[in-house]
């Protein structure tokens, strides 16, 4: 039966422990205790099947030394009474393989522990019992330094203080004289709230292994109180029937707790089958949902299969065609699992991130284009004004007034031009009438050349909204035709209808509906690829040694 078991306690010098002593023991090692000057070992421990000490990226390597890392706890702390490491126990399933269990807890420890800076110190232990009549017993055994390493590779420190203050702000004392203060831990790994969390994580993961294993057995974090699981009380033994059972006599009040706990233990596996029927029927649920609701594979899958049927009407390109749907469907498909992408409402998320991304890349674009656009007008006008100076200088030069109105009309549109060139130019001149020029001249490049890299950028994302534009089309084909079949326009004759929706009287009368074609898998479609392909191969070889031949005969 499935055993649900996790417990955390401190490893403290205030009970006679030590972090070294505890890290031979999980191990199965030899370790030397400098702190004490001692040994400790636990080399004749049989039933150590795996070990192994994890540390965050930041950590130094010296630290995966088991004997080293302990040591230096035991030195990192001064009193006599100080905690110096987090000593997890908890169970393995016996419904598991061991090698699937050791896997399992080498993935809980990395997700739990050492993705929030916790160096773990593991070992999986066999707990074979020497009883047949007694189930064994895996389990493994964590231990974490409670003081956490800082990224410099200092030892950081375990907690702060947060003193009481009064209306004012102001620090309060007691009645000694001494500041009044909480000890806060600074990890907030020993909070009540994170514990719940990670007894929850491992029973979620444990449960997910069984799922993927077919098997019907389920743990559960909670307390049997919160299960609402009645147990029956055993009895108080007493140090008399305790030491007669060691003894190997029976007694009553043994023989009672005997079946007081077998019955509790048949009542909790009642509990935990109902546990699971409701879990199996939810599950049985989904899936029929799925299969009223196809995914997007089986969607896209549908798509293509269609567009086969269509290829093989075609009297010339029908092999090209099928070929060109198998590399576009294997494209979408390896599109879809490379992102994670399942289910419609992904696939729109996904298109209006694409959007939502190159729509600011081209934002940008757009808008340097029009500070581009700027920068080459003013170059434009101080390129016409000078080509047009010399005949505004030959204009001022005349003094004569009729003489003068004669050259404006004979060159009004240059001297207009060159006049509207000058009030355009005016706000840009400095104090001695000089234009920015080359600074303009600066910019544009500078913005073109952002504008390249821009271009660059948006590459990919126009490609890969290419991509996801062309999978949800053929989505929205897909679903729209089911859509169309459940408002009852499915395309057949009034006949065909009637014979799905009533098979049995049909066939009464003679009539036989069309057989459904058999469904490919998508993974014998890309073998059917991978055969056409074959068979091309094969044919352009014979092809090559006909040619060959008729060479040899002439």
């Amino acid at each position: 039966m499935s055993l649900y078991h996790f417990s955390v306690k401190q490893v403290s010098r205030g009970k006679g422990q030590t972090v070294v002593g505890s890290a031979a023991y999980i191990s199965g090692q030899k370790l030397h205790n400098d702190y004490y000057e001692e040994i400790h070992d636990y080399t004749r421990k049989q039933g150590v099947i795996y070990d192994e000490i994890m540390l965050p990226d930041y950590v130094q390597d010296r630290f995966s030394d088991r004997q080293t890392l302990w040591n230096e706890v035991e030195f990192g702390e001064k009193g006599k009474r100080a905690q110096l490491a987090y000593s997890f126990n908890i169970a393995l399933q016996n419904e598991l393989t061991m090698e699937e269990n050791v896997e399992l807890a080498r993935e809980f420890c990395r997700e739990q522990f050492v993705s929030r800076g916790m160096i773990v110190d593991m070992a999986v232990h066999e707990g074979k019992s020497s009883d047949p009549e007694i189930a064994d017993n895996p389990h493994f055994h964590v231990l974490v330094p409670i003081r956490p390493m800082n990224p410099d590779g200092t030892w950081g420190k375990k907690q702060r203080r947060d003193y009481k203050l009064d209306e004012d702000g102001n620090r309060i004392r007691d009645e000694n004289g001494k500041y009044i203060f909480s000890a806060v831990s600074t990890t907030g790994w020993n909070s009540p709230e994170l514990l719940e969390e990670w007894r929850k994580q491992w029973a979620d993961k444990v449960n997910a292994a069984f799922r993927e294993n077919g098997l019907a057995a389920r743990i559960d974090h909670r307390s049997y109180e919160k299960q609402g699981i009645e147990l029956i009380p055993t009895i108080h033994e007493g140090y008399e029937v305790r030491a007669m059972e060691r003894k190997g006599i029976r007694t009553v009040v043994g023989d009672l707790n005997r079946a007081i706990r077998k019955l509790n233990e048949i009542w909790i596996h009642l509990k935990e089958s109902l546990v699971w029927a409701k879990t199996f029927r939810e599950e049985v649920s989904a899936e029929l949902y799925r299969k009223a609701n196809p995914t997007l594979m089986e969607s896209l899958q549908d798509y293509y299969e269609k567009r086969d049927k269509v290829a093989d009407t075609y009297q010339y390109g029908s092999r090209k065609a099928h070929l060109t749907n198998l590399k576009e469907f294997a494209e979408a498909v390896n599109y879809l699992t490379v992102n994670q992408i399942a289910t419609v409402e992904q696939l729109n998320q996904k298109v209006e991130e694409l959007q939502t991304v190159a729509g600011g890349i081209r934002s940008e674009i757009k808008s340097r284009r029009g500070e581009i656009a700027g920068y080459r007008e003013l170059m434009d006008y101080d390129q016409k004004m000078k080509k047009l100076q010399p005949v505004m200088d030959k204009y001022h030069k005349i003094f004569f007034k009729g003489s003068k109105q004669k050259y404006y009309s004979e060159h009004k549109k240059q001297i207009d031009l060159y006049r509207m060139c000058e009030r355009r130019l005016k706000p840009y001149r400095d104090a001695e009438g000089k234009l920015p020029v080359a600074q303009w001249k600066k910019e544009q490049e500078k913005l073109e050349a952002l504008n390249r890299d821009s271009n660059i950028d948006l590459t990919p994302y126009d490609e890969e909204l290419k991509m996801v534009r062309k999978v949800q089309k053929c989505i929205d084909v897909m679903l729209n035709e089911k859509s169309q079949m459940q408002s009852g326009n499915t395309g057949r004759s009034e006949k065909e209808d009637l014979s799905v929706q009533h098979p049995i009287s049909f066939q009464a009368k003679g009539y036989s509906p069309k057989p459904m074609e058999e469904r490919t898998s998508v993974l014998e479609k890309l073998n059917k690829n991978k055969e056409i392909k074959r068979r091309e191969e094969e044919e352009r070889k014979a092809s090559k040694k006909k040619i060959k031949r008729n060479d040899m005969s002439l």
